[in-house]
């Protein structure tokens, strides 16, 4: 089984992975099993989480702890508020038919990188995470913020070529923000336009790509964009198979 949910924000919004959340939501996930966080992961987040981590306290280390200690994977992408800095030291490996990287402080923890393809119980993704922040300009460079959240030219050309590789074409989409164009067809989305290079550059993918349904985060809201066939996820977990009831209106995003 494979669920999506949005940003965790480190500890912030954590509470929709607990045990009595997901229960609730009519979610088991056991060692077969795969949650997908849609980006601003946040583990970890400051320079000052690594080191009380290395002091064995705080909270990241409790709630890495915690991650480590669920029986199923748990997948991300990047989102703008994660520590790109760190995550550009991490060693890259293959896994699901594309470059990853292992949480080094919990293997189960795995990173989906950008421009990637994945084959995942007999489906596709491709995966792009990072956006602009709207926020930067109240946060420290290399402590609180990363140039890193938007795309390099290297990461833009690893994505055209893989979407090529495999002619335009995947079952899903999962990324931080959206395309540009959606988020202006939006008009309570266009706060998140900084702008968003992350943004312009899914336009293209949003041109190119035939795709089934397309993932994200970011805009702490969720909802659905029917029109898009793209979903919102933020405080609520959904299992995959759902989100065809949700587009039939058969399902609420939202879960009472």
């Amino acid at each position: 089984m494979i669920c999506l949910t949005g940003d965790t924000h480190a500890g912030v919004d954590m509470h929709k992975l607990s045990d009595n959340a997901l229960e609730k939501a009519g979610i088991r996930l056991s060692g077969n099993d795969y949650l997908i966080i849609t980006g601003d992961f946040g583990f970890p987040f400051t320079p000052d989480d690594l080191k009380e981590y290395e002091q064995k306290k705080g909270e990241y280390l409790f709630w890495i702890n915690w991650l480590k200690d669920r029986p199923y994977k748990v997948l991300f992408v990047d989102g703008n508020h994660d520590n790109h800095d760190w995550w550009s030291e991490q060693p890259v490996s293959e896994m699901f038919g594309g470059k990853v990287q292992i949480h080094p402080h919990a293997e189960n923890v795995i990173h989906l990188m950008r421009g990637e393809v994945y084959e995942i119980e007999g489906k596709s993704f491709f995966t792009f995470g990072g956006a602009a922040s709207v926020d930067k300009v109240y946060r420290t460079e290399g402590y609180s913020w990363w140039s890193a959240e938007e795309p390099s030219l290297e990461e833009i050309d690893r994505a055209l070529n893989n979407l090529d590789r495999i002619g335009n074409k995947t079952d899903y989409i999962i990324t931080h923000t959206l395309p540009e164009r959606i988020i202006w067809e939006a008009p309570s989305f266009r706060y998140k336009i900084s702008p968003c290079r992350t943004a312009q550059f899914l336009d293209t993918v949003l041109e190119r790509v035939q795709y089934d349904k397309w993932f994200c985060g970011h805009f702490h809201i969720d909802t659905v964009i029917k029109e898009r066939r793209a979903f919102v996820v933020y405080d609520t977990v959904h299992e995959l198979s759902c989100f065809d009831k949700i587009l039939n209106g058969e399902e609420s995003m939202c879960l009472s």
